[in-house]
């Protein structure tokens, strides 16, 4: 009985080990052979809602806008509102962003991003932390900031929305 007993734990150890998870790790940003970045996949620092960094690229999200630094309505920061919402999904988890060919005019890479599948763009529009900019996305958030403002989220919740655009052009 002693030599089945040690090959019945030999094999329930060798199942065992089969089964279970690697432990994870922080991936280094992975870049697309051609030489040319295509795409970018990371654990994400958010440098504010719209912009993150995997790595050494900065990387703004293509199609929303986010309320710049200082922004307040009342007592509110809602800068640091949206940046904070953006923290909670990308926490830990890859990022993976699709970046198009050419930077904006600070130098970040313009990019699709995406957390299990999760468009980074979207969430903060739904939400309530960006709005959309249909030159750059073509009208694919409208829906979501629509129900955003009637549902009173992120910034539409705070006293003064309106002003935190003005200025800036989201016409098509």
């Amino acid at each position: 009985m002693g030599a089945r007993m040690r090959y019945a734990s030999a094999a329930l150890v060798a199942v065992l080990a089969a089964c279970t998870p690697e432990p994870a790790k922080q991936a280094e940003p992975m870049m697309a052979d051609s030489g040319v970045v295509s795409e970018i996949v990371g654990v994400a620092t958010v440098s504010d809602g719209s912009t993150i960094r995997i790595g050494q690229r900065r990387i703004r999200f293509d199609g929303v806008a986010t309320p710049g630094q200082g922004s307040m309505c009342g007592d509110v920061n809602v800068y640091r509102g949206a940046a904070d919402a953006l923290r909670q999904i990308t926490r830990s988890n890859q990022v993976s962003c699709r970046i198009s060919d050419a930077p904006d005019s600070s130098g970040r890479d313009i990019a699709q991003c995406s957390v299990e599948g999760a468009d980074l763009g979207e969430y903060m529009v739904t939400n309530g932390w960006a709005r959309e900019v249909p030159r750059d996305s073509g009208g694919a958030y409208a829906e979501e900031e629509a129900a955003a403002r009637v549902a009173g989220l992120g910034v539409w919740n705070a006293s003064c929305p309106a002003n935190l655009w003005r200025g800036r052009d989201y016409s098509e």
